[in-house]
């Protein structure tokens, strides 16, 4: 059977028939947003880094992925709140090269859908101040504190990826900071 071009007469039921039985698709935004009212009511100190924290700046791009940068004191609690929503972790932290951070890397799957949520855990007192100047944005999950653009730059800088000078140089054209 092949599926109509458009303009050719055919219900929608017939044109869809082959999702049946296929399962909802998961979406990062509202994955994003589950976990933020899960962080929010679990009063874990947090805030916002990477492509996700971008677009908040006013710098969207794809991304697969959320990522946090939470106190490390928080982390038995954070990692209960993940469970709860159906993520696991998925390999041993490991410390992330030049930085104090250890990344903890967190997965949902359904199907054939997989969300990937990374945790960098952080005691020393620059990646701290960072999570205490999150600027709050009010989102339907509650506020969400995103690192301040400084900061995103900061941090980006210190890793230095391809994708890293990037998001940098996206930041910096219209620096509000």
């Amino acid at each position: 059977m092949s599926l109509p071009y458009p303009g050719e007469p055919a219900s929608y039921a017939g044109r869809c028939a082959f999702l049946k039985g296929v399962s909802k698709i998961m979406n990062l935004y509202d994955e994003f947003f589950a976990i933020v009212a899960m962080l929010n009511q679990c009063r874990i100190r947090y805030a916002v880094v990477g492509g996700i924290a971008l677009a908040f700046h006013g710098r969207p791009r794809f991304t697969r992925d959320v990522d946090f940068l939470v106190h490390q004191k928080d982390m038995d609690v954070l990692k209960m709140a993940l469970e709860r929503l159906d993520y696991e972790e998925t390999a041993e932290p490991w410390m992330l090269p030049d930085t104090p951070l250890v990344l903890h890397r967190f997965l949902k799957v359904e199907g054939q859908d997989e969300i990937m949520v990374d945790i960098f855990l952080t005691s020393d007192d620059e990646h701290l101040r960072i999570i205490e100047d999150a600027v709050p944005a009010e989102s339907e999950a509650g506020p969400v504190p995103v690192a301040a653009r400084r900061d995103i730059i900061w941090m980006k800088r210190s890793r230095n990826s391809d994708q890293d000078r990037v998001d940098i140089s996206e930041l910096e054209e219209n620096d509000e900071d």
